[in-house]
């Protein structure tokens, strides 16, 4: 792509951290916010997207490791929400009750 070319639709912003939330800016800082191709590869199988906003990073780190240690494919967008291949749903669901108690 050329640099002169201006992709139709894409906002670019001059400093995109200013626009992070605190949570983002820590999951960034964790290493735990996944590369855009990631995010797509994930969303793209419309699998659940879970709400994090209000967990903590440590919170985050374990349901991760736990999805990881059950080979479960994840993402963490920028909204920030857990995204996971929809073929992986139950094994996610199951970290979910693990960690946080089944739903009510």
């Amino acid at each position: 792509m050329d640099d002169d070319e201006i992709l139709e639709g894409e906002l670019v912003e001059d400093n995109p951290e200013d626009a992070m939330s605190p949570l983002v800016k820590a999951l960034v800082s964790a290493g735990l916010l996944s590369e855009e191709i990631d995010i797509f590869d994930i969303a793209a199988t419309e699998g659940p997207a879970y709400e994090i906003e209000e967990l903590s990073v440590d919170q985050i780190s374990e349901t991760v490791f736990q999805l990881d240690t059950r080979g479960v494919r994840w993402a963490i967008d920028g909204n920030p929400q857990l995204l996971v291949h929809r073929n992986d749903e139950r094994k996610a669901d199951e970290v979910f009750d693990l960690i946080f108690g089944p739903e009510e």
